[in-house]
């Protein structure tokens, strides 16, 4: 294996490392969403309870209901609660609001 090996003064790092980080603070700002649709095709594995719900397009109270029921089981690591992507497909299913 071969290392490359650059070497930048500490102006060029500090100038190098500021447009990175300026970069990645405008893209949060202008809530730029390509980094989000890359995430959804590549299937991150799971999700909050806000961006399922988005995901559905449902209310909070009708997730309760799916829990309850048995349709949407979630994951529960403390106290925050996630959906396998898994779980979002079986959900959608079992409700008939699946893509066709």
């Amino acid at each position: 294996m071969s290392h490359i090996l650059t070497s930048y003064s500490d102006r060029e790092f500090k100038e190098l490392l500021s447009d990175q980080v300026k970069e990645a603070v405008r893209q949060v700002i202008s809530g730029d969403t390509s980094e989000k649709a890359e995430q959804v095709t590549q299937g991150i594995g799971y999700r909050t309870r806000s961006e399922t719900r988005k995901l559905l397009g449902i209310a909070y109270s009708t997730m309760h209901y799916w829990e309850k029921a048995k349709i949407l089981v979630p994951r529960r690591i403390g106290r925050k609660v996630f959906y396998s992507d898994e779980a979002i497909r079986e959900a959608l299913e079992k409700t008939g609001k699946g893509a066709k």
